[in-house]
């Protein structure tokens, strides 16, 4: 039962999709806090606050659900086995003290070679985007702990995040030999599949990370694969049925890229204007538009040739 609210926990609250609501992020990161030094009812309140902005918030639920298991069967918080170091860190982190934090989790790795505080080291560094000690930090996890399954995917994430896609595939796998269940393992396995080009595995993974979890991520990183498969309308399709939970560059990149394999070029000036407005001088984009606009300005012109001609 302890085992199981550690990976419910770390796996859901540790490694949040990015798209997410910022105030939902922050209770659901101070939820996570109260958890680790065993105040679940303080827990709870967070979590509740989440669900009334958002019921539909699947972390918070099932973060819930496993706090309310936990209490129910097992009143002994699994806090007893961890460290007191371990859990002051874990209190400078809910008050925001980094400076603190950090040098409490060093002090833990250093005098106890604590799973957990290296766990917590990683995503420290992750957060601060200092990829190589987050992973060195992880690496060291796995060595206390072997079956320690959320370290391996922080690493997976890790390497994600520096466009090392080769390497994500092995500590996904790892994880989820452990959680063969978990929809966030595999949608980082379809994303790295699909910036290596392997779009069919991609594809697979994609759909069950969808089946566990259909979520609007998900659901975005469908419609890419879809229009890298050549199936340009099907994709367009999806992606402006997600404009209502995802407004970002990328979205409207993708919403030009397939205009303009459709020949609605008119339409993929617009989709590219505003992702421009959402990013900053980016030359692929700027390239984009030009591109769409010209081929919009050719084919007018053809047109008005042709209505001329007797």
């Amino acid at each position: 039962m302890k085992r199981f609210l550690l990976l419910l926990l770390f796996v859901s609250i540790g490694i949040l999709p990015a798209l997410s609501n910022e105030i939902e992020d922050d209770y659901l990161d101070i939820a996570a806090n109260y958890c680790v030094v065993g105040d679940y009812n303080s827990a709870m309140t967070y979590l509740d606050k989440i669900l009334q902005i958002n019921p539909s918030n699947k972390h918070a639920a099932d973060l819930k659900r496993g706090l309310n298991h936990v209490i129910s069967k097992d009143k002994k918080s699994f806090i007893d086995n961890v460290s007191p170091l371990v859990r002051e860190a874990m209190e400078y982190k809910r008050v925001g003290d980094e400076t603190k934090e950090w040098n409490t989790l060093v002090k833990a790795t250093e005098q106890e070679n604590s799973y957990l505080a290296y766990y917590y080291l990683g995503n420290f560094y992750r957060e601060k985007q200092e990829y190589k000690n987050a992973l060195n930090a992880y690496s060291a996890s796995t060595s206390a702990r072997t079956d320690f399954a959320p370290a391996y995917l922080g690493t997976a994430i890790v390497l994600y995040e520096m466009g090392q896609y080769n390497g994500v595939l092995n500590p996904a796998d790892k994880y989820l030999s452990f959680n063969p269940e978990d929809d966030l393992a595999y949608a980082m396995k379809a994303r790295a599949e699909f910036e290596l080009g392997m779009i069919s595995a991609a594809k697979e993974d994609n759909e069950i990370a969808i089946k566990i979890n259909d979520c609007p991520e998900y659901q975005f990183d469908r419609a890419k694969i879809l229009y890298k498969e050549g199936s340009p309308k099907e994709a367009k399709k999806l992606f402006e049925s997600l404009l209502n939970d995802i407004q970002t560059s990328k979205i409207y990149e993708y919403m030009g890229l397939c205009d303009m394999d459709l020949g609605n070029y008119s339409n993929a000036v617009t989709d590219f204007d505003r992702a421009i407005l959402l990013t900053k001088d980016d030359k692929y984009l700027e390239m984009k538009y030009n591109e769409a606009k010209q081929l919009l300005e050719n084919k007018n012109n053809e047109q008005s040739e042709r209505a001329i001609l007797p």
